[in-house]
């Protein structure tokens, strides 16, 4: 369990690296279509959507890693005052009535819709017309990347607030 436990942050923290380097791509997009734009007064055509794609791809494949160090939006003010059985139990129950699912919903329909996009060898319908059927890839990726993130958080939260409940190796 521990190296299931293992692999799964390692794949999160690699994507959640590949995000950050996305970000920087963003940076150097926008500036460079901002310079176009107000300085030589010549907008590139295909600026637009190369930066929507990678501040998309950016956010997507950064899901499983914001969750791994506990950084998506939490209620607090609630949870801090509960001891560690209650926190756990407040975890599963959460886990079970929202996230799973937000998580299967969203991983069914991006499903869907990529191999829609696949289908069809889908481009988008401006000038430049890049292919965004591998783009779109990367909705489903995410979620499961996301869910199997989730799993991981509570069978650790399982392993750490459950005291004396162990993980078999």
């Amino acid at each position: 369990m521990l190296k299931i436990i293992k692999i799964v942050d390692t794949i999160n923290e690699w994507a959640g690296r590949v995000s950050s380097i996305f970000g920087y791509a963003l940076f150097i997009v926008v500036v460079v279509g901002v310079i176009a734009r107000k300085v030589f007064n010549h907008p590139f055509i295909w600026n637009f959507e190369a930066s929507y794609m990678l501040y998309a791809a950016m956010f997507l494949l950064g899901f499983g890693y914001t969750l791994k160090y506990k950084m998506h939006v939490t209620i607090d003010v609630f949870y801090s005052v509960l001891g560690p059985k209650a926190q756990l139990l407040f975890d599963i129950i959460g886990f079970l009535l929202f996230f799973v699912p937000f998580a299967y919903v969203s991983l069914k329909s991006s499903t869907i819709f990529t191999i829609q996009s696949w289908q069809m060898m889908e481009h988008s319908q401006s000038t430049w017309a890049p292919p965004i059927y591998p783009f779109k890839t990367l909705m489903p990726i995410a979620f499961v990347l996301l869910a199997l993130q989730a799993i991981v958080e509570i069978i650790k939260s399982i392993y750490i607030k459950g005291k004396g409940w162990e993980i078999d190796e």
